[in-house]
């Protein structure tokens, strides 16, 4: 595996296999024929897979991270939204599991994915709604939000920052902290690892070190849910390496403010995104609430739902009083 692909599986998809593109399997078939689900054109030449789930006056869409992710981590979301009179609109992107694919490299772009959202609104007749982004969905709904803010009722971001130098940094330091005590209890010493750039830390970044890292930062449940694991074997890595410059490059922290709708921006006590930018993010987006899990990490919907989920629909609640 190149260098660069290397790279994009520790930065986006840490802890995962080494596999390229998941073969279809019973599940995918059952996706395609359930309830709801309606594929989308856009481009002009490829279709998209979404499903509404649940009816309700809040329309929510949710963006997945990656790239190449799917919707399924997002199963959760109906247990805690349903009463809340919420219709979640699940979408897989371009190149992802459920959604048509092409080796057409011109489509890694952040713009394109943007107009990419946007045809799938049109496709879903959705007015006036609430996007949450995960993750990469995240850096998308920013980008998204910043374009195209008077379809938007709500912004909601969840565990991403606004500038990737920075969150990778804190990153670096993480799976650093796991080398040297993983070293520790062999009683070695590697000098210098605060310093290094993740170039430099891949030679001691073994699977028992992406393991802890998942372990730690990514879900932190001692068992995953069945449905967590299905949508990890899922992910689509075919393209890591087409897009890590454009996800190493990004970097929103000039147009925070330029951002107009009610915003809420999730973090996690133990995700690799360190809880100082969602502070900053709260700060340079006006109205803007901001929301910390205290036991969770990247899946914070996952390994602490107790409190991601409150923290939404108190926002969801209190968008739609003054709406």
């Amino acid at each position: 595996m190149k260098l660069i692909q290397i790279l994009a599986l520790l930065l986006f998809l840490p802890g995962l296999a080494s596999a390229q593109t998941p073969a279809p399997d019973s599940s995918y078939t059952a996706k395609l024929q359930a309830p709801g689900v309606k594929m989308i054109p856009i481009d002009g030449k490829y279709k998209v897979w979404t499903q509404k789930v649940g009816e309700g006056k809040i329309k929510l869409l949710v963006l997945h991270g990656g790239p190449g992710n799917t919707h399924e981590y997002f199963e959760n979301f109906p247990q805690y939204l349903a009463k809340e009179g919420v219709e979640i609109n699940y979408y897989d992107q371009l190149n992802s599991y459920h959604s048509d694919k092409t080796d057409d490299k011109s489509v890694w772009t952040i713009a394109r994915f943007v107009e990419e959202v946007e045809q799938v609104r049109q496709g879903l007749g959705l007015e006036q709604f609430y996007l949450l982004g995960h993750s990469w969905g995240g850096m998308l709904a920013l980008e998204y939000a910043a374009k195209y803010p008077q379809h938007l009722k709500g912004l909601i971001t969840s565990d991403i920052g606004y500038k990737a130098t920075v969150f990778n940094k804190h990153r670096f330091s993480q799976y650093a902290a796991i080398i040297r005590r993983q070293a520790a209890t062999e009683g070695k010493v590697i000098a210098g690892l605060d310093t290094m750039g993740l170039t430099s830390l891949v030679p001691y970044i073994t699977p028992a070190v992406t393991k802890e890292f998942r372990s730690l930062h990514m879900m932190r449940l001692a068992q995953e849910p069945a449905i967590f694991t299905r949508s990890q074997a899922h992910i689509t890595r075919t393209y890591a390496g087409i897009f890590m410059p454009f996800m190493l490059a990004w970097d929103f922290s000039d147009r925070l403010a330029t951002i107009k709708p009610p915003t809420l921006v999730i973090g996690a006590k133990y995700d690799f995104i360190p809880p100082a930018d969602i502070d900053y993010m709260q700060q340079h987006i006006p109205n803007c609430q901001k929301y910390i899990c205290p036991e969770g990490s990247h899946y914070a919907m996952w390994d602490d739902p107790q409190h991601y989920f409150p923290a939404l629909i108190k926002f969801l609640r209190k968008t739609e009083r003054k709406g």
